[in-house]
Formats: structure tokens, C-alpha cells, sequence
């Protein structure tokens, strides 16, 4: 099969999170089994290199350039107005801005042959629409990442990419009087999947839905929840590059190591005592403020590791607790060499999220051994099980509400599990023997490719 995936950043060649390292990943295994893949993306750089070719939107010229990535090719579409800018998100033209990228990759599919169209969230939302209008026959799966974030703007976007008004009603793209990027995305596909199945429930409800549950409710009949995976070769302890020391489930003595060379690393005191780590966004999703509101009522000792960076309010919060307790470490920036090592490094990692389509940090974690204590909601629900002492079941330890008190209890019961050396062991291997690898995901992934191309054959 050749399938174009469309999607606002792809790693080595963009990342502002986990949806880049998805792609890469998904784009490796599909191409692995077979399958001719392109990843139709922005091109953020202000390269001044010759085009393969151009297309024009609305009077601006967007330059396409190829470049092979592994066994895939990016097709990379460049505009100095609209992508060659400091940061990838976060302007108040940024619906503009990916809907002429939803425009230009909308081109370039329909001038070449594609077997299925891929399209990430809400950036590429009217893809599928443009494809649709313009009678193409290609089918389109729409994977959300992020109900959060729905690309609603004033409906004159719809005029500048060529989508006629015909569209802009309540049954098509108009949503409480804007144009929906993501409503595009739902009701044009011929699939909608998100990231893990309990999100696909959740964002069913008015809690997960942000306005659009019932749009969901609606199209569920083509909703479907497929889990991510991880890059294993990426994320590996037995040949991490960044670590100390290399270790398995059998052989733990690297990552002790490991933590170690962490507490060096961190100016920690060398003390037998569990290590806590926290990596990833500042924001309310993540639920960084849950967690500090958490910590003056976690029973026993611990030491805290955080990396991440955000929003300002936290991030002074977060400085000043590690200012005034010399347990507490925190790094303000995005550093995945170090992110490394701290998920060696640590014993335990905590994931209080509000919501988390899916998650990777937990995964990660579990794959270096260090516990995950996570909120029972979206992907987190569907990876980690709660420790059972009487059976050694379980691969981590899991609270229900968006309560600090809950946390400290869950983060308790890990700090007091990690005094029983035995018990200890046992978690840290059922967290290792999990297989988080990208194969299955794949799969699951091509049946849904060939299901809606008419092609229930065998797979590739």
C-alpha cells in the first residue's frame, strides 16, 4: 500500500511533543511491513535550498522538498510567512497557518496515487473535506491526539483555502458559528481513532469532550481507540547510549547505577530512599499543580526530580519548593538526553494527569523499570494496573480523582512498597516485561487502512 500521512510535526524533523515521535514511530513499522509511506509535514526552517516543486494557495507560492528519513520520505511543505518562526505553535494565526499546510498536502494527494490518507489532529482537520469536495476517492482515517485543541476560527478561513460555504452548517464544519478544523476531521473521515480505547470513550462525555461529545457520540460508529507504542530501540536500558550503565529485568544491578549517577548528577544526597520523577509539560492537563499540592502530605521520605518547562505560575512554584528543600531538584527546560537518565534513574514516576489521550511517559518509565503512580484516566487507565502485595500483580499504582490527597496516598503506598526490597523487585520487573514495542499498534493500524480501502486481505 501508499500511504500519505499528514500531520503538523514528525520527528527527526520536528517535535514540540509526543505526537512527532508517534509518527516517526508508526511511519518506521508501517514501512517495515512492507508498505510505501510519505509524511506529508511543515517545514519549519528557513532553508534556503532549490524546490522540488511549488504550490500556490490564495495568491502565496508553498515550496515542496523531499528528504529520505529511514525507509520513509517526508515531503516538506515550506513557507517563510507562514512556518520559518521561532516557535511551531502558539500564534493567533495558527489556524491560517495549518489550514493553507491542509490545503497545499490536499494538492499534492490528490496529484499523486495514494492508497490511504493519514491525517494528526486538528491541523490537518480539512483534509479530508478538501479531498472530499474535490470528488477524490482516497479514504482518510483521522487519528485525535487532543480533543483540547480544535483549530475553531472565523468561517472566511474556509474562503481563502477554496472549501465552499456549502459545508459551513450545522451538520458540516460550523460549530457554535466558526469553522472546526476538528469537526472537519470527524464527520469527513471515513475513521476516527484516537490513541488509546478509554479515550475514545471518554471523549464521549461532556467531562472529555470540550463541547464536541456529541459530535463523537454522533460518528461513533467509526470511532475506534488503537494504543500507541514506543520506540524500543529508542527507549532501551540494555543499550541506552545516555546511561551509566546498561541493565534488563533480569539484571538490575545498571540501574542502580543509574540512580546513582543521577543523584551525582542532581547534587542528591546518596541515601537509600525511593527517587521520584516528573517529566513532561507544565500545564493544567498534566496536572503538575496536583502534584505539588500533593507532596506536604506523602507519608514517608523521598527525593523529587523535575524536568520540564511551561507555564510560568508553575514553573515559579516549582523553583521555589526546590530552592527551600534540599530533596527537591527541578530542571525548567526540555532535555531529552536527560529525560534519559532520569527514567533510568529514578524509582518511581509520577503521572497525575487530568486527561491523557494516551501518554508515553508512563510507558517509558515502565520500560526502564521505574514505577509509574498515574491517574486512572485515558491511556493511563489502559497501561497500568494497581500493585496487588498478596498476588505481585500489577505494574504500578493508580488514583481515580483530580484530588492531591489521592495522589500522596497512591505516592505513599509506592515510597512505603519501595522499603520491601522483594515486592519492590517483583514491580520492577512486571513494569519491564511489558511490551510496549510499536508491532501490534501497526497492525492494528494497517486492518483499519485496508478495512476502509475495501482491502480485508491478507496484510503486507
Amino acid at each position: 500500500m501508499k500511504i500519505a500521512f499528514v500531520t503538523p510535526e514528525v520527528r527527526p524533523i520536528s517535535k514540540s511533543g509526543g505526537l512527532a515521535d508517534y509518527v516517526q514511530s508508526l511511519a518506521g513499522a508501517i514501512s517495515e511491513m512492507g508498505n510505501e509511506v510519505h509524511v506529508v509535514t511543515p517545514d519549519y526552517s528557513s532553508s534556503q535550498e532549490e524546490a522540488d516543486e511549488t504550490i500556490n494557495v490564495n495568491g502565496l507560492t508553498l515550496t515542496f522538498r523531499r528528504q529520505q528519513v529511514g525507509r520513509w520520505t517526508a515531503e516538506k511543505i515550506g513557507s517563510a510567512e507562514l512556518f520559518s518562526r521561532k516557535d511551531m505553535y502558539g500564534y493567533e494565526d495558527d489556524y491560517r497557518r495549518f489550514a493553507y499546510f491542509s490545503k497545499a498536502a490536499a494538492d499534492h494527494i490528490m496529484g499523486n496515487a495514494y492508497d490511504i490518507v493519514h491525517c494528526n489532529d486538528w491541523q490537518t482537520g480539512y483534509v479530508p473535506l478538501l479531498l472530499k469536495q474535490s470528488n477524490s476517492h482516497t479514504p482518510v482515517l483521522y487519528t485525535i491526539h487532543n480533543m483540547e485543541f480544535q483549530g475553531n476560527s472565523a468561517p472566511e478561513i474556509l474562503d481563502e483555502i477554496g472549501i465552499s460555504r456549502s459545508f459551513f452548517h450545522m451538520e458540516g464544519v460550523e460549530y457554535y458559528g466558526k469553522a472546526s478544523a476538528m469537526k472537519s476531521g470527524i464527520v469527513y473521515s471515513d475513521s476516527v481513532v484516537t490513541v488509546s480505547p478509554t479515550y475514545s470513550r471518554e471523549i464521549q462525555t461532556p467531562d472529555h469532550g470540550f463541547g464536541m461529545d456529541g459530535v463523537i457520540r454522533k460518528y461513533s460508529s467509526k470511532l475506534s481507540g488503537i494504543l500507541n507504542g514506543i520506540d524500543c530501540r529508542v527507549w532501551n536500558p540494555s543499550s541506552d547510549a545516555e546511561l551509566r550503565a546498561w541493565y534488563g529485568a533480569e539484571s538490575l544491578e545498571g540501574k542502580a547505577q543509574c540512580k546513582s549517577a543521577l543523584q551525582r548528577e542532581f547534587s542528591l544526597p546518596q541515601v537509600g530512599r525511593p527517587l521520584v520523577a516528573f517529566i513532561g509539560r507544565l500545564w493544567r492537563q498534566k496536572g503538575a499543580d496536583i502534584l505539588l499540592d500533593a507532596l506536604k502530605s506523602v507519608r514517608g521520605n523521598f527525593q523529587l526530580v523535575v524536568l520540564g518547562s511551561g507555564d510560568r505560575a508553575l514553573v515559579r512554584r516549582i523553583e521555589d519548593m526546590a530552592a527551600s528543600n534540599p530533596s527537591i531538584r527541578a530542571i525548567m527546560r526540555f532535555d531529552e538526553p536527560l529525560s534519559h537518565r532520569i527514567y533510568a534513574g529514578a524509582d518511581i514516576f509520577v503521572m497525575p494527569s487530568r486527561f491523557e489521550p494516551c501518554g508515553l511517559g508512563q510507558m517509558i518509565s515502565m520500560r526502564y523499570g521505574t514505577v509509574p503512580v498515574v491517574r486512572k484516566t485515558g491511556g493511563l487507565a489502559d497501561t497500568v494496573t494497581g500493585f496487588d502485595a498478596g498476588t505481585g500483580e500489577g505494574n504500578g499504582f493508580v488514583f481515580a480523582e483530580n484530588d492531591p490527597l489521592e495522589l500522596a496516598d497512591a505516592l505513599s503506598e509506592a515510597v512505603m512498597t519501595y522499603g520491601d526490597k522483594e515486592k519492590w523487585k517483583t514491580l520492577v520487573q512486571n513494569c519491564m516485561n511489558r511490551d510496549f514495542s510499536w508491532q501490534s499498534s501497526a497492525q492494528a493500524y494497517l486492518r483499519l487502512y485496508r478495512t476502509i480501502g475495501g482491502r480485508d486481505s491478507e496484510l503486507s
